[in-house]
């Protein structure tokens, strides 16, 4: 194997068909086979597709652990934008969209490498990533962010949701892309259908081939009725494309998640 990984994560054919009976019966459980690097490592090195202006960033656990991300965006921006990216991805699958997020609105976009993946060596642990999201949260407000939202793709939508309660303050938008809700490994599960009160400003974009996410979709949309919220903002696609390649494949989705980051800037308001 080359020492740069980045491969897309693109559920088709039959395995991809297995693997979504599997989420619908009992949530996404985490495999990687991917090289990891160490959390310092220059972005080059990781990724063939690196954004100008793209900085390494490392963050630390709660338990002292080391994630490696990175991070785009102007240093002073006053809107943050985090990203959970799917269980097998890596920051590398998403640093072209983090950049053009960041080029067209302004926000500094943080994403990381889940434990035991990418430039986070080590075990992974998905019990402990409700934690490190919040942490990387944190990060932002530090450096200036007055607002952030945060996005998940796929399975990391298992992260934001069960992270919800620890955000203080919620945040500006929480953005789902292809949500899954439940995953687990061998530290235990994540459920992200307990989340006992969702932001106000929520935008689901979806595949609507796929019955497993369109369920947990309708979970979701029933959650956000019985809090009397302003309605989410929702943008299904008859396609099969399941996270990021839902987002490389359609321009309409791409739209809609800026139109999202967007609405935590005074652009949008």
């Amino acid at each position: 194997m080359t020492g740069r990984s980045s491969r897309r994560s693109w559920i088709a054919g039959g395995a991809g068909a297995l693997l979504l009976v599997a989420a619908a019966v009992v949530g996404w459980r985490l495999v990687s086979a991917d090289p990891t690097y160490d959390a310092r490592t220059p972005l080059t090195d990781q990724c063939h597709d690196v954004p100008d202006g793209a900085e390494r960033v490392d963050l630390k656990g709660d338990d002292g652990f080391t994630l490696g991300g990175a991070v785009l965006g102007p240093s002073d921006a006053r809107v943050g934008v985090v990203l959970r990216q799917g269980a097998s991805q890596t920051i590398c699958d998403w640093l072209p969209w983090a950049g053009s997020v960041a080029d067209r609105t302004g926000a500094r976009v943080l994403l990381f490498d889940r434990r035991g993946a990418g430039s986070s060596p080590g075990d992974a642990d998905l019990t402990a990533e409700p934690d490190d999201l919040a942490d990387a949260v944190t990060l932002l407000r530090r450096q200036g962010a007055h607002r952030v939202a945060v996005v998940g793709a796929s399975m990391g939508n298992s992260v934001t949701f069960a992270a919800l309660d620890t955000l203080r303050p919620a945040p500006c938008a929480l953005v789902a892309v292809s949500p899954v809700l439940t995953s687990s490994d061998s530290h235990g599960s994540v459920d992200g259908r307990k989340a006992t009160r969702y932001p106000p400003n929520l935008w689901l974009t979806w595949e609507e081939q796929n019955p497993a996410i369109v369920a947990d979709v309708a979970h979701i949309r029933a959650q956000a009725r019985g809090q009397h919220d302003p309605a989410p903002h929702l943008h299904g696609v008859d396609t099969h494309d399941h996270s990021i390649r839902l987002v490389d494949e359609h321009g309409d989705v791409r739209a809609f998640l800026l139109r999202a980051i967007l609405s935590c800037t005074d652009r949008g308001r």
